[in-house]
């Protein structure tokens, strides 16, 4: 029996030496070392950023806790205007990667509060969970929690309730907002071109907006539709490129001064609130953007610019001339002219790559009509079938670029380009010259019948208390102002003109002729494409299809190529992807 005890004694020895030296420990420490703190504060308001009253007090508050504490501050990430609901904030990505750079060199994220950082609470939990793998410790200087199983389903609590403010926040704003929008007041955002915001009344403390006509940008918004209608009088119809080269020729410019592009045609053409009908709420901002029901959309009136019957006239034309797009399959094809190349049939159908193999075993490539894959042959309006067209890869490609070698990638040619465009540009440029003479007329004149108008009221020449002279001298001030504006708008798009560098000319063609002979497939395609449009082949010709815009775009300010950037690229992600490839394909 003794020696039993004896061994039991002996077996928990180094139990009782460990006990013993935990229970010492704290005689002999040094203290708690100083930890290495980064600080994170955020507003969620514009108005909240622009005060900076809270960023700074969050601010102010945090580094007198860390000096109190004995902590390091290593870094201060300021968020301004953004949402906690939202991980995808810039500072918070920053400050997380920081954390967790694998370094360990940070050991603590302050806050001043957990809803300052968080407003959805398994956001919250996963970002904890992540900080902890790399021993990173998250304090809220408001909410001071133990570092146990208490603090985390008190901090999970806090996270849920932040969760529920925030969401019940965004529901009052949205109620309060719809509102407004009923009682026909702006809510803001980006207004449309043709409108302004002006000042509508002050319902308790706020002041209301609501959309007025802005009568330059107005007009340019009839002139748009009339064109897409009518045409100009010598013409039909005109469709969005030609009405934006029709504006720019004549000096009409977009809000911040610019020329017209096809894009910001096309959407004044199909703005439905130019009918005298605004929707608000009608798009999930917070999700995938999708349409939300009627229901929640709120129909506001604004003042009308084009009347309905015009306005869905020029929708089905828009729709009737719907080109058919080029889908990325084919502009991203690996062959050289894929995307580019096309039949002349009647369909306008592209001609595809295609393989064979001789008799001998030998793989040849050619480019063949869509439709005669699909179908075995396409026909010609008059419903006779046409050749079963196919061209060889080699040979077709060597034709192209030979002929661009030759025909249009010399200096002299392009220097002729160049000046045509230049002659373009300086006739556009004085058409707004001409426009900027005419408003600066009007506006002298309006400015002279005023003075005129006041030097014979002070002459007692006109009775000043007659009833028609405010209205006639309130016509005469809307004339001036009208014309003013048009003046500003027209100042800001004065162009600078073009120089043609001969220099820079000569580095150019060479460089784009060496991309077009050496280099891989993709590299060639993208400055081919820089330049070419479309490639139609027929029995006989092919013909090579572009703008003269495109040598102009495509050449660099100091002579070097700028091809434009592909929408996709085929296996542009490799191997160990989202969407893997089976094994024996690798």
């Amino acid at each position: 029996m003794a020696r039993l005890v004896l061994l039991y004694r002996v077996r928990n020895w180094p139990m009782a030496r460990k006990h013993l030296q935990v229970s010492e420990a704290p005689d002999n420490a040094a203290g708690p070392r100083s930890r290495n703190v980064l600080i994170y504060i955020r507003v969620s308001t514009e108005k909240q950023s622009n005060n900076q009253l809270s960023l700074n007090s969050q601010e102010k508050n945090l580094i007198a806790r860390c000096k109190r504490d004995g902590d390091h501050i290593v870094g201060i990430f300021r968020e301004e205007g953004e949402t906690a609901t939202n991980m995808k904030r810039p500072a918070f990505e920053q400050m997380i990667a920081r954390a967790t750079d694998g370094t360990r060199s940070v050991d603590a994220i302050m806050v001043y509060s957990f809803s300052r950082a968080f407003r959805n609470q398994v956001e919250q939990e996963l970002t904890v969970q992540t900080l902890r793998k790399h021993k990173v410790e998250l304090i809220s200087h408001a909410e001071p929690l133990a570092n146990d199983d208490t603090g985390d389903m008190f901090r999970k609590f806090i996270g849920i309730v932040n969760e529920y403010q925030s969401k019940e926040t965004s529901r009052s704003t949205m109620r309060t907002m719809k509102a407004n929008a009923q009682l026909g007041y702006s809510n803001g955002g980006i207004i449309p071109f043709g409108y302004k915001s002006v000042d509508a009344e002050i319902i308790g403390n706020k002041q209301k907006k609501k959309l007025a006509i802005e009568p330059v940008e107005a007009e340019t918004v009839i002139r748009a539709f009339d064109l897409a209608k009518n045409g100009d009088g010598s013409s039909g119809p005109l469709g969005t490129k030609k009405i934006a080269e029709w504006l720019n020729a004549r000096g009409y410019r977009s809000r911040n001064g610019s020329l017209f592009g096809t894009g910001t045609v096309h959407e004044m053409l199909t703005r439905r609130a130019y009918t005298g009908v605004r929707n608000f709420n009608e798009f999930d901002r917070k999700g995938d953007g999708e349409r939300k029901a009627q229901s929640e959309v709120i129909e506001y009136e604004i003042p009308v610019i084009i009347d309905p019957a015009t306005f869905e006239a020029v929708q089905t034309l828009l729709v009737s001339r719907r080109p058919r797009s080029r889908g990325p399959r084919l502009a991203s094809a690996p062959s050289l002219l894929g995307g580019l190349v096309r039949c002349d049939c009647a369909k306008s159908c592209a001609l595809t790559t295609a393989t064979g193999t001789s008799r001998t075993g030998v793989i040849y490539s050619y480019y063949k009509c869509i439709q005669s894959i699909k179908k075995g042959q396409h026909k010609h309006d008059d419903g006779a079938s046409c050749s079963n067209r196919k061209i060889a890869r080699p040979v077709i490609e060597k034709l192209v670029v030979e002929a661009l070698l030759d025909q249009l990638l010399q200096p002299e040619r392009v220097t002729a380009i160049l000046t045509a465009l230049k002659t373009r540009r300086d006739d556009r440029q004085a058409s707004a010259d001409r426009r900027l003479v005419d408003l600066a007329r009007q506006v002298t004149d309006a400015e002279e019948r005023l003075s005129r108008l006041y030097a014979s009221i002070e002459a007692g020449t006109i009775d000043g208390t007659d009833p028609t002279l405010k209205a006639r001298v309130a016509a005469l001030k809307t004339t001036r102002d009208r014309a003013l504006e048009a003046l500003e708008y027209a100042k800001k798009s004065s162009a600078l003109p073009i120089e043609i560098d001969p220099v820079a000319v000569d580095r150019f063609t060479r460089l784009m002729r060496e991309q077009l002979v050496s280099g891989d497939v993709a590299a060639r395609k993208a400055y081919l494409s820089a330049i070419v449009d479309a490639i139609v082949v027929s029995d006989t010709t092919i013909r090579i299809i572009g703008s003269n815009d495109n040598i102009r775009a495509t050449l660099g300010p100091n002579g070097q190529p700028t091809p434009t950037v592909r929408k996709s690229v085929q296996e542009w992600c490799r191997k160990r992807d989202s969407n893997p490839r089976p094994r024996h394909y690798e």
